[in-house]
């Protein structure tokens, strides 16, 4: 199991410096403790996530005060973007990083970020899954023609060129179970989260991964499967659960709120306050039972050993839902300890 850490939110107060002091020291601590990634996500128009509107820009930032951890796109929303102004940010990311660029590509879900992209909202999976072919051959350097501002073809070749022959890719798949086929097929990596479900439904989909992969020839044992899972490790219990109930359930209900102004979640008719505490209240029994990595080295641990069971590699510990940054800096130890029990032949 390897692990990374991502990003997510903006829970991180002022006195700590702001939220991206924070992205910054959490970037530091997995770059300096071995971690394979730091994943930063494409938000827009909300307090949750909304200090992440293009996760290029924050990624180049990182490039300078890091060496070795990956940078990658967690995820970015392929139907917002023209594939070659996508192609051209992350090679600049690329060069300033000497390398370490990652993408994973999203289809995108809230109708209101599509405002930066209103005629691509109805076709957006299309628009998604079309564009792919055209980021890796711009980013191999193989032209693609595209309108100008005449309406005539014009074959471009973005620049700079990047440092990678290509970036690792990771399609975001969460509900459809299709997606995760069309990963394995496409010879994609998948980013996903446990969205409604147990580590045994993502076994089923995971499945399909690697059925996909054997269709189209590629040895399906191979390819990377990211679980995001919210994190927070420590010794003491009743620290963790000091530490993430009061944060988590805030994060939550936050969460829900933009899921239902985004459409993204129906709940048929106009929630009370009783309702929506009630399945806030839910919701955080469900996670913190079963699905996220919240507790002791050794129930965390146990729990990622079920996860590489159901087929998980990777495991990005989603940090900033709300605890403190005290309570943070108290746990990473912890984490960095449990990263480095999956370490060597007798993990």
């Amino acid at each position: 199991m390897k692990f990374s850490l991502m990003f997510f939110s903006d829970a991180y107060p002022e006195d700590a410096g702001g939220a991206y002091a924070v992205v910054s020291e959490l970037a530091r601590f997995g770059d300096e403790n071995g971690f394979e990634a730091v994943w930063i996500p494409e938000r827009h128009f909300h307090t949750l996530g909304g200090i992440y509107p293009n996760p290029a820009v924050i990624a180049a930032h990182l490039a300078g005060v890091t060496e070795r951890i990956r940078l990658r796109a967690g995820s970015v929303v392929v139907p917002l973007h023209h594939p070659a102004a996508l192609v051209e940010s992350w090679s600049v990311v690329d060069h300033l990083s000497m390398g370490r660029v990652d993408l994973a590509l999203a289809s995108g879900w809230n109708v209101d970020d599509f405002v930066l992209a209103p005629a691509a909202f109805a076709e957006r999976r299309e628009l998604w899954l079309d564009r792919i072919d055209e980021i890796r051959d711009l980013w191999a350097g193989r032209p693609v023609s595209y309108p100008n501002g005449e309406g005539a073809p014009t074959a471009i070749l973005t620049r700079p060129r990047p440092i990678q022959a290509q970036p690792g890719l990771w399609l975001t798949a969460t509900r459809q179970p299709e997606t995760f086929r069309e990963a394995g097929e496409r010879g994609l990596n998948v980013l996903t989260m446990l969205a409604g479900i147990g580590l045994e439904q993502l076994a089923e989909k995971v499945a399909l991964y690697r059925e996909g992969r054997a269709r189209a020839g590629l040895d399906p044992a191979t390819g990377t499967v990211t679980l995001m899972l919210h994190t927070f490790v420590h010794e003491d219990i009743d620290l963790v659960h000091r530490a993430v109930r009061g944060p988590f359930l805030e994060y939550i209900k936050t969460s829900l709120a933009s899921h239902l102004r985004g459409k993204a979640v129906d709940a048929g008719h106009a929630l009370s306050p009783e309702e929506f505490d009630q399945m806030a209240e839910y919701s955080f029994e469900r996670y913190f039972g079963t699905a996220a990595l919240f507790g002791t080295p050794e129930k965390t641990r146990a729990y990622a050993l079920a996860a590489a069971k159901a087929g998980v590699d990777e495991i990005a510990c989603l940090m900033d839902y709300g605890p403190s940054l005290a309570d943070i800096r108290a746990s990473l130890p912890h984490l960095a300890a449990l990263r480095r029990s999956f370490e060597g032949a007798g993990a």
